[in-house]
């Protein structure tokens, strides 16, 4: 792991937190010690030494608190200045554009259908009660649409289809719209579609325009590659090298179960915009109330300790409200608004001890309380 760069590279901060009239790290972040802001010093030191025995898989670890980066570590050879693969923390970041297409009217409400929305993809032959599948099933993965878990192969074989998203609505439903959880890849993946063909403009352009400007994420260049099925060598080593990427599939929509590649720094963004509801530096970014509805829970339990809202995941016991987007291999961004933090855990899936989730709340939000 390198060392923390609080107060390396960035003036130090005048103010705590990022409410209005305060700094907002749209340009960069600033940096602060964290025994500052409300974390001891030996808590710390054992952090530093869990990363090197029991998360030896971590790429990037910070801690913003008060709206300032006051923890910064890298490993596996990754730098700030790197991306990162993030898989399912991508549907996060969907979910948040289905809430600014929704803001602007491009989307009408979270109960427009499928049949409404990607009637031009829909097969005269689907299942007769997908076209009445809504934005908010899609959001809490209640639309009936095969369980990943239960469907071998099947993710892969839609993967590789020449019309993916006609492949999708193709698919025989397994359970009543709006009735069953069911933990869906090609859900997130239809609400890419939805925000591409509502507003006209691809994700990637719609994410540009309206969630990472604003936000100072830089996207040019990006990396979009085209991927049919398993993608190419070439493609992967350009994909790994790329600071930020977002691929699509043969019909140009960009995955939305997966696949974004952000810099750490730039998730922890996403991360703080959540935290203040949306709002960033003055502008409604997500709506408020979405960002509630996302990040409360939907009542569909998806497992021992764990509840599901619209392309979150809420942490319980949730004493402080956490709420994260994850990804496979330990990827997340936990949002704790009780203790004003959030963190960002990036990990390489190959390297054994990645857990993100578990670091975050096993011991960064303990360390965080005292």
């Amino acid at each position: 792991m390198v060392g923390c760069t609080a107060g390396a590279d960035r003036p130090a901060a005048e103010s705590t937190g990022s409410a209005e009239g305060e700094y907002w790290p749209t340009d960069a972040w600033r940096t602060a010690d964290a025994e500052d802001h409300g974390f001891d010093a030996a808590e710390l030191a054992e952090v530093e030494d869990l990363l090197h025995r029991s998360y030896a898989g971590v790429r990037s670890l910070l801690i913003v608190r008060d709206g300032l980066l006051v923890y910064e570590r890298y490993g596996n050879g990754a730098d700030a200045s790197d991306g990162h693969d993030v898989h399912s923390v991508t549907k996060s970041v969907v979910s948040a554009l289905v809430g600014i297409a929704l803001a602007d009217g491009s989307i009408e409400d979270v109960d427009q259908t499928v049949g409404e929305l990607l009637a031009d993809h829909l097969p005269p032959d689907a299942d007769p009660r997908t076209a009445g599948i809504t934005v908010r099933d899609l959001l809490t993965m209640t639309a009936g649409l095969p369980d990943d878990n239960d469907s071998p192969g099947l993710v892969e074989r839609l993967d590789a289809s020449p019309d993916h998203v006609r492949a999708i609505l193709q698919l025989p439903l397994s359970a009543e719209p709006g009735s069953t959880w069911a933990y869906s890849n090609v859900s997130s993946d239809l609400l890419a579609a939805i925000v591409a063909d509502a507003t006209g403009l691809s994700v990637l352009d719609f994410a540009r325009e309206r969630l990472f400007g604003p936000l100072g994420i830089e996207t040019d260049g990006a990396y979009e590659p085209v991927i049919l099925g398993p993608p190419t060598p070439e493609q992967l080593e350009r994909y790994d090298a790329s600071r930020v990427a977002w691929p699509k599939d043969a019909q140009g929509y960009h995955w939305g179960s997966g696949t974004l590649r952000l810099p750490a720094r730039d998730l922890a963004k996403f991360g703080l915009l959540y935290l203040e509801g949306g709002r960033w530096d003055g502008e409604q970014i997500v709506p408020a109330e979405y960002v509630s509805d996302s990040t409360t829970s939907a009542a569909m339990p998806s497992g021992p300790g764990f509840d599901y809202a619209w392309q979150w995941w809420i942490t319980e016991p949730s004493d402080h409200g956490a709420f994260s987007a994850r990804g496979y291999g330990g990827q997340v961004i936990e949002v704790v608004p009780g203790l004003d933090l959030v963190a960002v855990v990036t990990t390489d899936p190959e390297v054994p001890g990645g857990d993100g989730h578990d670091l975050v709340n096993n011991v960064i939000v303990p360390a965080a309380e005292d």
